[in-house]
């Protein structure tokens, strides 16, 4: 390409940094030019259907994330002889079903007390275990039952004062579980 002026073809003169400090400048300009941008295009409804769909692109400065918004002590009830995990119901509401689908809420809730069937991933032991989430027909709480006691609690060796985490992982339509500390350790610290 024959240069005319010392610039080639199409460049103008006002178009070159004068030196490595402006290039860097021109750049830093045009970076917070595009994130004035994109935050003014990106509205409410974006928000709304990113929270639906159980992502975010809101950057934080948080050092650690921790996925699980549902955490339970054992208690004596959760591991005795009536089977079940017992989970309030404020977290479910919260933690749970907004992200579940109508039928898959019907199932939870129905009268007839069947549940859904769900899957658990035990992330300690990278292992799929298959229990039923059901509405507690006696109280306004949820409960994981059908394998609870047998595919958790014998399997983990799980005691009172033990800590456990559950979260839905909507991308692949199943609970997450771990073991998130052990009352014998705890009880040693």
């Amino acid at each position: 390409m024959e240069k005319h002026g010392g610039f080639g073809r199409g460049e103008a003169p006002w178009n070159q940094p004068r030196n490595k400090e402006s290039a860097e400048e021109l750049e830093r300009s045009r970076v917070a030019f595009n994130l004035r941008r994109m935050r003014t295009s990106y509205t409410l409804g974006d928000l709304l259907e990113e929270s639906s769909r159980g992502v975010s692109t809101h950057l934080s400065l948080y050092h650690h994330y921790d996925p699980f918004t549902i955490k339970k002590k054992m208690k004596p009830s959760d591991l005795g002889n009536l089977c079940r995990l017992l989970v309030p119901s404020d977290m479910v509401e919260k933690h749970i079903l907004p992200f579940l689908n109508t039928d898959q809420i019907k199932q939870v809730n129905q009268e007839t007390n069947l549940g859904l069937k769900v899957s658990v991933w035990d992330s300690n032991t990278q292992s799929m275990h298959q229990l039923v989430f059901k509405r507690w027909s006696t109280s306004r709480s949820y409960i994981f039952n059908d394998g609870w006691t047998k595919d958790f609690v014998r399997r983990r060796n799980l005691v009172e004062g033990d800590e456990i985490g559950l979260y839905w992982d909507n991308y692949h339509s199943r609970f997450n579980f771990n073991v998130l500390s052990r009352a014998a350790a705890a009880a040693a610290s």
